[in-house]
């Protein structure tokens, strides 16, 4: 009977503190502050919604589409975070391998590990070693997501940056860093190769 009294009152001291509001852009702050983990990582400056929408890379028969959503106050562990959660169809030499698109409107109970597409990242440096980008403006802000195959269960950067050609509105995309699989080489099969594009290419907007 005491310990449930105990966690009653942890359970309502929570509830009455206060949230601290944390902004996208600050790479500063520490995601798992031992002393704050009721907080709030917030789009304060909408930074997110310049990646919204529906792109698509085509080369011959072979094309990756993929739709980008901004998520409000999303919770993730112990806090909330605004995000872009996204999905995606690849299809190659006329073949769809892959398409999540239909999973775009699932509430998952943790967003950024189950949808296809996922994250928050904020990158402001143009000589950023993830992808250096000289013709950046200095003040532009680039967007660096997770993307999972799942059909592999196997995962990777992707680092969007929003812009315009011919007067188009275009993501230039980097997809790389793909997560290496330990496995016991006398006893286990070697991991399935990640199946999604990988590189950098441009996606029009539709």
């Amino acid at each position: 009977m005491k310990k449930t009294s105990i966690i009653l009152i942890l359970l309502i001291s929570l509830t009455l503190k206060g949230q601290t509001i944390i902004d996208i852009n600050d790479s500063t702050y520490s995601n798992w502050s031992n002393n704050d983990y009721n907080y709030y990582k917030k789009d304060m400056h909408n930074l997110l919604d310049i990646f919204q929408g529906t792109y698509i890379y085509t080369n011959g028969n072979t094309s990756f589409k993929i739709i980008l959503k901004k998520m409000i106050k999303q919770p993730e562990g112990l806090h909330y975070e605004d995000m872009i959660i996204g999905e995606y169809q690849y299809v190659e030499n006329g073949t769809e391998k892959i398409n999540t698109l239909s999973n775009l409107d699932i509430s998952y109970s943790n967003q950024f590990l189950k949808h296809g597409i996922a994250g928050n990242g904020i990158i402001a440096n143009i000589y950023n070693r993830l992808w250096k980008c000289p013709q950046c403006n200095p003040n532009e802000k680039r967007l660096i997501l997770r993307i999972r195959d799942k059909s592999t269960d196997r995962y990777a950067n992707m680092i969007l940056r929003r812009t315009t050609i011919d007067n188009k509105e275009v993501l230039q995309v980097k997809i790389n860093n793909i997560n290496g699989v330990t496995y016991d080489v006398e006893h286990e099969s070697p991991p399935a190769n990640f199946s999604l594009p990988i590189g950098e290419f441009t996606m029009k907007k539709l």
